[in-house]
């Protein structure tokens, strides 16, 4: 099965992040949830071009869900992700090594601001799976309401 290699356009960041603002971006299909720093597009139009996979950690739906649990509970973040403040000051994002070969080996970077606009993006919900879905409308069905 092949799957989508998203654009840019197929992410999301936290509302709290401005339009301008670089951010921790996410992406979630029907397989799998991707992060990628839009700090890292080139200057092509990313919006019609594919994100490099390779620049993206890939997590199962059930290994954000833990990340996003956690986040929400205060507790530290176990699992397929590492989330470690550098002495730069900067959040880095990475697979932990025994899920280096699912998920990849990309090292994102976030300062402060953008970590906790994700941190208070996943709090509200807005990277929960059914936010990235709308219903396919099915020609003759009947709506309900």
């Amino acid at each position: 099965m092949s799957l989508l290699t998203p654009t840019a356009a197929h992410f999301r960041k936290a509302a709290a992040s401005s339009p301008q603002q670089a951010c921790v971006m996410v992406y979630r299909d029907d397989h799998r949830t991707l992060l990628w720093d839009d700090k890292l597009a080139g200057p092509v139009d990313t919006a019609a071009h594919p994100v490099p996979l390779d620049e993206c950690l890939t997590l199962d739906h059930d290994q954000f869900d833990a990340l996003q649990d956690a986040i929400r509970a205060d507790l530290p973040v176990h699992g397929a992700l590492t989330i470690d403040r550098r002495l730069d000051g900067l959040y880095e994002f990475s697979a932990t090594p025994e899920c280096r070969a699912a998920a990849g080996t990309a090292r994102l970077a976030f300062d402060h601001r953008e970590y906790t606009a994700f941190v208070l993006a996943v709090r509200h919900r807005e990277f929960e799976r059914s936010t990235f879905f709308s219903p396919i409308p099915v020609e003759g069905a009947v709506s309900m309401n």
